[in-house]
């Protein structure tokens, strides 16, 4: 029997596959392996702050950010397939996304054509009345 779990799946708050936010990843190094690296944040004006780093992968469809020295995982940007509770969120109409995340705090931003939700720590993005990728962190 497989119970790999699918390439990505999201525990809101916790984790993405084996990526904990907010905590080391002691696999940085192969995991950034086949990513190529998008951006440096800019230079903090708090010397003690760490910088961020984001790395993109176009075969798995996301952005992943680390912060650089400590490998802390902070955020990821998934546009493939992201998956919650087995279904695939990616590709659902907001009315079915309200439905399979139950959460009462998903808010329409018209500013940026999305959804955002602080009880899971993501942004849905709307494209084509469908969700095209979404931010979590």
């Amino acid at each position: 029997m497989n119970t790999k779990e699918p390439l990505w799946t999201w525990i809101p708050n916790v984790r993405l596959n084996d990526l904990y936010f907010e905590k080391p990843y002691a696999e940085f190094e192969a995991f950034i392996a086949d990513k190529y690296y998008v951006n440096y944040s800019e230079e903090l004006a708090d010397a003690d702050e760490e910088e961020e780093v984001t790395y993109e992968s176009d075969s798995e469809g996301g952005f992943f950010s680390f912060i650089e020295k400590t490998y802390l995982f902070v955020s990821a940007e998934i546009w493939s397939n992201l998956y919650y509770k087995g279904q695939n969120l990616i590709g659902l109409t907001p009315k079915e996304l309200k439905v399979v995340l139950g959460v009462d705090d998903l808010r329409w931003n018209n500013k940026y054509g999305c959804y955002d939700s602080d009880e899971l720590s993501a942004t849905f993005w709307i494209e084509n009345k469908i969700v095209e990728a979404i931010s979590m962190s």
